[in-house]
Order: C-alpha cells, then structure tokens, then sequence
C-alpha cells in the first residue's frame, strides 16, 4: 500500500507521540520517536528548498548521515535557521535508526530530553 508522504505533519506527530512515552518514563521509544520526529523536519526542509522527493538525503538517509546530505543540500536564507541547528555538533548525537531493536533501558531520561530539544529546534526551523 502507497501512503502520501507529509514529511512536516509527521514531524509533528512523532514529537507529540514521544512527549506522550517521555512523560510516561517510555524513555526509549520516546527517544526513537523524537528522532523520528526531527529526520521528518529535516526532510520536510529539504522538500521545501527544493532536493528532489526521489533524492536518497530524503529516501533512505537516517542521521547523522541525514544531517551531513542535509548540509549540503541547504541553502539560502530560509535555510540559515536549520542550518544553524543541523552543524551543531550535539545535533541528535548519539540516535541511531537501529536503536528500534534496542533493549528496554538503553535510552536515559536525559537522552530523550536532548532528543527532545532538537527535534523541536528542527521543527522550529519548518514554520
């Protein structure tokens, strides 16, 4: 089955889901989640600038790699408030897409709150 993509609304769906697990101490999911939720904002800026939907930054890169394609890719003064956040060096530090297939505890309250804080910078950067 084919879903229409909405890269910006997902973005926004996966972050309000993980502050549902985060206030649930679900830390793990809700640090998934959050990344989720940041990788949606980053590519929905990407399809705003213009990288094309087929474009592999927005088809199959997952971060840290999405944050380098990202990087490259923006440009212009829309893009300078993202860009900001993107070359941060904390930006999503330690998230991995394989983490789905981690063990329950791996994710610290702590993570998950920083997670949080650039998942929302990221979605910050889409209005």
């Amino acid at each position: 089955m084919a879903y229409d993509q909405d890269a910006e609304n997902a973005a926004q769906r996966h972050a309000s889901d993980a502050s549902v697990l985060l206030d649930h101490k679900r830390f793990d999911n809700a640090g998934y989640h959050y990344g989720l939720a940041a990788e949606c904002a980053v590519k929905g800026s990407l399809l705003r600038s213009g990288v094309p939907r087929a474009d592999a930054a927005i088809a199959r890169l997952h971060f840290p790699q999405l944050s380098e394609a990202a990087i490259q890719s923006l440009s212009g003064r829309r893009a300078t408030g993202l860009l900001k956040v993107l070359k941060r060096k904390s930006f999503m530090q330690g998230w991995d897409i394989r983490m789905r297939y981690a063990s329950t505890g791996s994710v610290r309250q702590e993570q998950a709150e920083r997670w949080r804080d650039d998942a929302n910078a990221a979605i910050g950067e889409l209005f």
